[in-house]
Formats: C-alpha cells, structure tokens, sequence
C-alpha cells in the first residue's frame, strides 16, 4: 500500500518537474528545438522521469522486490513506471474531488 502512495506522489512531483523543466527551456528558447528532435521530443517526459529518479535516488520498484543488475536499468525502470502512473494519478485526484462534492 505504501509502495502505491509513494508511486502517486512520485506521479505529482514528476508533474511538477516537468512544469519547472519546460519552463526554464522556454525562458532560454531551447524548448522548441528540444521538442523537434525525434526521439528526444516524442518521449520527453520520460527522459525528464528518468533524469529526476537518477537525481533523486528514487527506486519505487524496489518496492515490489524489483532488483536490476545495473543502476541505469534501474532507474529507467523506475523511470517508465512514474511516467505510467501520471493516469493513475489523474484518477485518484478525479475520484477523490468527485467524493467531496455534496
């Protein structure tokens, strides 16, 4: 249960991230030339996942007794699964606001 919160709130901060991210690229004008590369701009999110569970040590597989043999699978793994649980997220946050509307 406690993996499951740590992975939504790893959801909301990746959000977060990638808001801070884009905005720092558009103030320096290097965001549309990032975003026209075609590998990097198609999976941009997932880079910036990957990036901030190798800054943050963040291993929330490691929950589920996920082991890797090496630290980048690791954190590409780990990466992939924040990016996945944005939806999850996304309905938490739905079902929770439609629960408090009398």
């Amino acid at each position: 249960m406690y993996t499951l919160g740590y992975l939504l709130l790893a959801a909301l901060l990746l959000g977060a991230v990638t808001t801070v991210v884009d905005s720092v690229l558009g103030t320096i004008q290097l965001s549309g030339i990032i975003k026209k590369i075609p590998i990097i701009g198609s999976n941009w999110g997932l880079i910036v996942a990957i990036a901030m569970c190798w800054f943050l040590k963040m291993t929330p597989a490691s929950g589920w007794g996920m082991t890797f043999d090496q630290d980048w699978q690791t954190y590409c793994a780990n990466g992939a699964i924040v990016m996945g649980m944005i939806p999850v997220k996304d309905a938490v946050i739905s079902m929770v606001n439609k629960g408090f509307r009398m």
